[in-house]
């Protein structure tokens, strides 16, 4: 019958366990929950809101401001929602760079039985059988200094026929522990180090170029939200127009009866009339097409016709709108807000970590090794008597013995050794980290040199955005005075009309002059407040404009 385990050998066994299990925190929370191992990792979701409009409504039409699209764009854009993911995946890249840095913890179980014919009596039989049992269980650990930490405790059992083993079943049971130093490759700072600060700064550049996108969105939002501005506007000069011209043909139509009229105005004013209702066809037809478009925009409706309501933008442009800083400090403002520009020191910095890793990497290894070992041995110690020869010697005593003693013998520190050594390793021509370190010194001067690129369209595009609102401005100014003129050359006309000195044609040529001055007004008031979005993307300060934080923008939507 086994006995059990000695007090000593029993304490010894816990300790061993124990060591294992709560060397590290961190252990306790790779053993226990086990759903880690086998179900989904839980991560943020991106959770895209229906469209919400009833706050918006007002006398059956939805009346927006450019900021309210802007904020439903960020919120309800099925792009920038997808946008969205970007960071949040680069977010886990970086928690799957740590990984490396893990505990690790091992347990291999071998089992193996050989049967062997013997060519020898000196072998232990006619045929030899062995079974034999191993174990292993371990705890290795990684620090970003470059050292590795590794505790191992391994037991076997072995069982053979061979008549000159003493031991059957032999049990053997070892502990070790073993740490390694990098001293020259790796030094106080392993790849893996580097790879978790390039992972970071990639995370940093997905958030910029959300921001980018996200700004490219806001522009294409604000231009079609003024473009549908100018469409009503349109709308309404060319129902004006219609009536007029509707009005004109009635009064060449009662002249005529009268005979105060040629037959050939009255067709005139016909000809007129059928080419307004044609315009107003066309503007209309515009007109749902940039509704179309806006609500595509600020709404994850899959058809816009869909859309309850008309939009109806409520604000007006701002024609005051005047530049008080010079372009130095508009370079200034670009630099610091502008997202590409934020986008390439991010990338000279990864550039700059991959040349230091280059630059260890180029090291020959050298490590420093140090451990410690214990020992222990048990088992049924099997006597016998070889007076009478070597083949089959009889039995004639057994002394029990088990895992207890192997424990014992184990954690007595009475069978014990050490370890101590360097490992080299050098490359003799070492050309794939001398290929790699040119790459890395090249990859950086060409971050170097795309951020001056960069730099450059910046302060161009921010020159183009100036010149094209000081041209709206311009063209504003000069458009008022046309409509002025025309509006007084149409007054003047009319009168002329209605006392019989005026022609169908002049009139009809003064109303189109009229519509043509109304229509330039109009589109230099859109073009400028195009000019002004372009100028604010130019200078990187679309978020700051309407009050968007970044933070807040890459959490919208995320549960």
């Amino acid at each position: 019958m086994r006995k059990s385990l000695s007090p000593l050998a029993a304490r010894t066994t816990w300790l061993g366990l124990l060591c294992l299990i709560s060397f590290s925190g961190e252990v306790l929370g790779q053993f226990i929950p086990f759903a880690k191992y086998f179900s989904d990792q839980r991560r943020a979701v991106i959770v895209v809101p229906p469209t919400e409009i009833s706050g918006l409504v007002r006398d059956g039409k939805v009346r927006l401001s450019e900021q309210q699209a802007v904020e439903m764009a960020l919120r309800y854009n099925l792009e920038v929602n997808i946008e969205r993911h970007t960071p949040l995946l680069n977010l886990w890249a970086v928690e799957e760079q740590k990984g490396v840095y893990d505990p690790l913890g091992t347990f291999n179980f071998d089992w193996d039985r050989e049967k062997n014919p013997t060519t020898s009596a000196l072998q232990g039989g006619n045929s030899i059988t062995n079974v034999l049992t191993l174990y292993q269980f371990g705890y290795e650990q990684k620090f970003s200094t470059g050292s590795t930490f590794e505790m191992n405790f391994l037991g076997s059992r072995g069982r053979t026929t061979s008549f000159f083993s003493s031991l059957v079943p032999a049990i053997t049971t070892s502990f070790e522990v073993l740490f390694r130093q990098n001293i020259l490759k790796g030094f106080g700072r392993i790849p893996a180090d580097y790879q978790i600060e390039i992972s970071r700064t990639n995370l940093e550049i997905s958030q910029q170029e959300f921001k980018r996108r996200a700004v490219e969105l806001i522009l294409r939002v604000q231009e079609q939200y003024w473009n549908l501005r100018f469409a009503l506007e349109a709308i309404r000069v060319e129902d004006t127009a219609l009536e007029a011209a509707r009005t004109l043909l009635e009064q060449n139509v009662a002249r005529f009866e009268v005979g105060s009229a040629s037959r050939l105005e009255v067709l005139q004013g016909e000809a007129e009339l059928a080419l307004r209702q044609e315009e107003r066809i066309r503007v209309g037809y515009r007109h749902r097409q940039i509704q179309d478009q806006l609500i595509r925009l600020i709404s994850d409706y899959e058809d816009p016709r869909s859309f309850p309501f008309e939009i109806v933008p409520a604000d007006v442009p701002d024609a005051d709108f005047q530049v008080s800083e010079s372009f130095e400090r508009l370079q200034a403002i670009a630099q610091e807000l502008r997202p590409e520009l934020q986008q390439s020191d991010l990338q000279i910095e990864n550039e700059r970590v991959n040349l230091d890793l280059s630059r260890n990497e180029l090291r020959p290894t050298l490590d420093l090794v140090a451990g410690y070992q214990q020992f222990g041995l048990g088992g049924q110690r099997i006597v016998r008597d070889f007076s009478g020869g070597f083949t089959d010697p009889q039995i004639i005593d057994i002394i029990p013995g088990g895992l207890e003693d192997s424990l014992d013998q184990l954690f007595s520190s009475e069978f014990y050794g050490y370890l101590l050594g360097l490992e080299v390793r050098l490359p003799v021509f070492n050309r794939e980290a001398r290929a790699r370190n040119a790459q890395a010194q090249i990859r950086y001067d060409r971050a170097v040199l795309s951020r001056k690129n960069v730099q450059q369209l910046v302060s161009l595009e921010i020159r183009d955005a100036l010149t094209q609102l000081e041209m709206n401005q311009a063209s504003l100014q000069t458009g008022r005075s046309g409509l002025r003129a025309a509006q007084e050359r149409l007054e003047a006309e009319q009168a002329r009309f209605e006392v019989g000195a005026g022609t169908t044609r002049q009139l009809i040529e003064a109303q189109r002059d009229l519509i043509r001055a109304e229509s330039i007004v109009v589109r230099a008031e859109t073009d400028l407040m195009k000019s002004q979005a372009l100028l604010d993307r130019a200078l990187g300060r679309t978020f700051e404009r309407h009050n968007i934080s970044l933070t807040e923008a890459l959490e919208m939507n995320v549960q």
